[in-house]
């Protein structure tokens, strides 16, 4: 039995026309592989369709490498998050109860502690939209940010906030795992093994102020697992403009930094770095010459695959590069020379990734 992982790619305008979200993400099918998370290489809005082996027992699905059971408990409970659940077949998307929206929402601001970064609100007004636009994506089995009106449950309003949003699903199966708040969230950050990190620039975003949740999640007749997820990230309704006052915002935010959970980091994919910046700010912060090294207090680790930009979407500058050689329970130290444009050419932080 085989099924089909769907990932796609989009390529941001810049903050000054909007702040265009980066790439939609990839909920990958099981079998061997958990879902994945990433900005990968692909044309705008290119689908890339993989063949991924999934187990005919089924009981069991791989997470990043430890094999786990499947939560079934969790599937037969997914009406409770709605007070009126989803209805794929009739293009209802549900309404999510306040206390499930609110939860998400208290999950992203205390991921966002972690960085230092304030907290965002809630804004209900986006939530029809966002709702809409998870609908699109769950009724399709595909992600798209300019999804066409050929497409089942299509409305203008949902595509709308499938442009301006984070993205997940694509696909649906009898052997989808369950994700709660947090491994949705773990997605966007890690990003698989792809390049582009723009789902992890919109989270981490110092002035980022608000957000919107759209989700259909229900087993269809037959058995079929249907989840996709929607999380806006700019493009509000005009009363909920910015505050004119930006939020106080960490010198840097790096991924990852302190103490940080395993749930929310893989060895496998980008560490990154940005120095918070006005968003209307005119100064272009450049890393052409700067030298990253890290180290465990014994060893310095090697840097590879070096890669930096001012695209101004989410996070309006990235450094980003991989390592090899990270374990948890130890404490590295990354140092960061050779800044120009920022307040200082130095910067320096260290980061523990806990059991």
């Amino acid at each position: 039995m085989s099924a089909m992982r769907t990932r796609i790619g989009f390529t941001p305008n810049s903050r000054a026309h909007g702040r265009i979200l980066a790439a939609g993400l990839a909920l990958l099918l099981l079998g061997g592989t958990a879902p994945a998370s990433a900005q990968y290489d692909p044309e705008p809005d290119e689908v890339i369709y993989e063949e991924a082996e999934v187990p005919s027992s089924a009981p069991f699905v791989a997470n990043r490498g430890v094999v786990t059971p499947i939560d079934q408990s969790a599937w037969s409970n997914t009406a409770s998050l709605y007070s009126q659940p989803p209805d794929p077949a009739r293009c209802f998307a549900g309404v999510l109860r306040p206390q499930t929206r609110y939860r998400f929402l208290d999950a992203f601001n205390a991921l966002r502690a972690r960085h230092g970064l304030a907290p965002v609100r809630y804004n209900e007004g986006a939530d029809s939209s966002a709702a809409e636009a998870a609908l699109i994506m769950a009724t399709n089995n595909a992600l798209s940010h300019d999804p066409p009106p050929t497409w089942k449950c299509w409305t203008a309003a949902g595509a709308a906030a499938a442009g301006s949003s984070n993205l997940l699903g694509g696909v649906s199966s009898p052997y989808l795992t369950y994700e709660d708040d947090d491994a949705i969230l773990a997605e966007w950050l890690i990003e698989g093994d792809g390049d582009e990190i723009g789902h992890r620039r919109w989270l981490l975003d110092p002035y980022l102020e608000e957000t919107s949740l759209g989700r259909v999640i229900t087993v269809l007749p037959g058995g079929v697992r249907v989840d996709s997820a929607v999380m806006k990230v700019f493009d509000f309704p005009a009363r909920s403009a910015r505050s004119g006052r930006l939020p106080k915002a960490p010198e840097f935010v790096a991924w990852p930094q302190g103490e940080y959970p395993g749930l929310f980091f893989s060895a496998r994919a980008r560490l990154s770095f940005s120095i918070s910046q006005d968003p209307d700010s005119e100064t272009i912060v450049d890393f052409s010459e700067a030298k990253i090294a890290i180290s465990d207090g014994e060893r310095s680790l090697p840097i590879r695959d070096r890669l930096s930009d001012n695209d101004g979407y989410g996070v309006a500058n990235c450094l980003s590069w991989r390592v090899d050689g990270i374990v948890s329970g130890r404490t590295y130290t990354v140092t960061i020379t050779g800044v120009r444009n920022a307040p200082r050419d130095r910067y320096s932080y260290t980061f523990r990734i806990a059991n």
